[in-house]
């Protein structure tokens, strides 16, 4: 199997939430980890793309709009998903789109003008899940729009638990997601690894796992409007209890910051570890999703005992500089960051004593500017 947190790729699409505002996702310039189509349609070659998830929750119809910066020729496929392993049957070539089209330059006309001209218009219940794939063949770094519509009676996305176990009478796994200020059910995009259900996207509030089977959990969320959340979860499978697991999202807000975790770099050096590529990956789908945000990409050393002298300070710069690059060559408009190294001066342990306190002293952090 294929895995993947690249917007680009069908198992990193990006969840909409808001059907009454337009989506605006940056094109990365690249077909991320994997030729999607590749399969079943060798004639297609996958170049730069976008994927999207869409659940719109009418009895009706549903139809989107797509239009793209700088008259951008495109194409997009859309496809209806019968079950939560989409793109597990999409891998094995088992999917096809039930809608696909190409938009040339002189096809768009009014598409482009803002004006009320909605295509494809397609027959939903208020159960469906839709998979949309938006490609161009060039290595474009801007914006696609998708406007959607949805005529019909709308259903009201309600907090439903979802319940994965295979037997209600063994112990379970409970995994509950909060707005952390407020409490409240978060509907979020997640990514859960170790329930034996890898592959899957979940969106949710709360989920039911067989305790019995699960001995450890990694657990990604990428929700609109919250910090990135990730985590690991070890030993906690057990067949005599049950568990529950509470996951509380930060709200985005100026001011606010982030600890990234595992971008890890050389020895004195701005170079990244690969460990670091995942975790990348992370951020540039929280900017993707995020799409207006604004950040300050902080850097900071570990160097205890020694003054925040030129060399340090240019180093936590420079490993600042090194992320912003990373998420400018794959389609984030550079006016969206600023850096800023820190050297020393804001270590967490000014006298660490282990591995992890230096570990923790030396990290990127991201800060909310607007």
């Amino acid at each position: 199997m294929h895995y993947s947190n690249s917007f680009a790729d069908c198992f990193g699409s990006v969840e909409v939430t808001d059907y009454n505002n337009p989506s605006r996702v940056q094109f990365p310039g690249n077909f991320g980890l994997r030729d999607d189509f590749i399969g079943f349609d060798p004639d297609f070659y996958e170049v730069n793309s976008v994927w999207l998830r869409l659940e719109p929750n009418v009895e009706g119809e549903f139809e989107f709009e797509i239009s793209t910066e700088n008259n951008v020729d495109f194409s997009y496929h859309l496809f209806r998903a019968t079950d939560n392993s989409f793109c597990e049957h999409l891998e094995a070539d088992k999917a096809a789109p039930e809608i696909s089209q190409s938009i040339s330059y002189h096809d768009k006309g009014a598409m482009d003008s803002g004006g009320d001209n909605f295509k494809s218009a397609i027959k939903t219940k208020d159960t469906d899940v839709f998979y949309l794939m938006i490609h161009t063949n060039s290595t474009y770094k801007g914006r696609v729009t998708v406007k959607y519509r949805r005529v019909g009676k709308v259903s009201i996305t309600k907090s439903e638990i979802q319940d994965y176990r295979t037997g209600t009478a063994d112990h379970f796994i409970r995994v509950r997601i909060r707005d952390k200020e407020t409490g409240d059910p978060v509907e979020a995009n997640m990514i859960i690894s170790g329930v034996k259900k890898d592959n899957y996207l979940f969106l949710g509030t709360d989920f039911y796992f067989d305790a019995t089977t699960v001995r450890e959990m990694h657990i990604e969320s990428n929700t609109q409007g919250y910090f990135l959340f990730v985590k690991d979860f070890e030993s906690i499978g057990s067949a005599n209890s049950n568990m529950e697991i509470l996951l509380e999202l930060e709200r985005l807000a100026p001011g606010k910051k982030l600890a990234l975790q595992n971008i890890k770099f050389q020895q004195d050096e701005a170079e990244f570890l690969p460990i670091a590529y995942p975790a990348l990956k992370r951020l540039l789908d929280f900017m993707a999703v995020n799409d207006e945000l604004k950040i300050e990409i902080q850097g900071h050393v570990n160097a205890p005992g020694y003054k925040n002298n030129g060399r340090i300070k240019t180093l936590s710069e420079n490993r600042a500089k090194a992320v912003k690059k990373f998420l400018k060559d794959n389609g984030i408009e550079g006016n969206r960051m600023v850096v800023k190294g820190y050297g020393n001066t804001e270590m967490l342990f000014e006298e660490p004593i282990n591995i992890h306190q230096e570990e923790a002293n030396r990290r990127v952090e991201i800060k909310i500017i607007d």
